[in-house]
């Protein structure tokens, strides 16, 4: 069986930033494939779906077994993705499922998020929130894993999982890889 696997940045930043490089070494290590494109539109104030969508249908040949990473922003992408795609699993971090209701993210929200879509084509979803998030509650995210079936991991402390949370690596994620 072919390895792939998928990781999707944050909001203004970049595939160099948090824990993407370190996912993409450790997961490398395991035989995977590994994309970390640099996500179009995501450097910007107002991110825009369509175009991140069809860079990444274009240039990533996705398939039912890829594993799929998404921080924060990345993770609606992610989900957006699965609505279409075929995947074997989704892992979800400080992500939200909700209409968002900021200028920015407006084009993330043309319509609701299709969770029968994504429970339909995704076997595994992982949803990782922390208890002093600054942006999305574990509370939140909790509920989101309950919408979709998904296993949840809470990690203490990590705030949004970012390098100025000390989070450059999310060790918790790899047994579930």
């Amino acid at each position: 069986m072919t390895k792939s696997a998928l990781i999707l940045h944050a909001w203004h930043n970049g595939p160099d930033k948090h824990w993407s490089p370190w996912l993409k070494k450790e997961l490398e290590t395991k035989g995977y494939t590994v994309y970390l494109p640099e996500i179009p539109t995501m450097e910007t104030d107002a991110p825009d779906l369509k175009s991140q969508m069809d860079f990444i249908e274009k240039t990533v040949p996705l398939a039912d077994d890829f594993i799929v990473f998404g921080h924060s922003l990345g993770s609606l992408l992610a989900m957006r993705l699965a609505e279409k795609h075929k995947f074997r699993k989704l892992f979800l971090v400080s992500g939200w499922d909700f209409d968002d209701l900021t200028v920015e993210h407006q084009s993330f929200w043309k319509t609701k998020m299709n969770h029968n879509a994504i429970r339909k084509n995704v076997k595994d979803i992982y949803v990782t929130s922390s208890d002093n998030d600054p942006y999305m509650t574990a509370f939140t995210m909790e509920a989101m894993s309950k919408r979709f079936g998904a296993t949840y991991i809470f990690v203490k402390g990590a705030g949004h999982f970012t390098e100025s949370s000390g989070y450059a690596k999310i060790p918790q994620l790899l047994p579930y890889i």
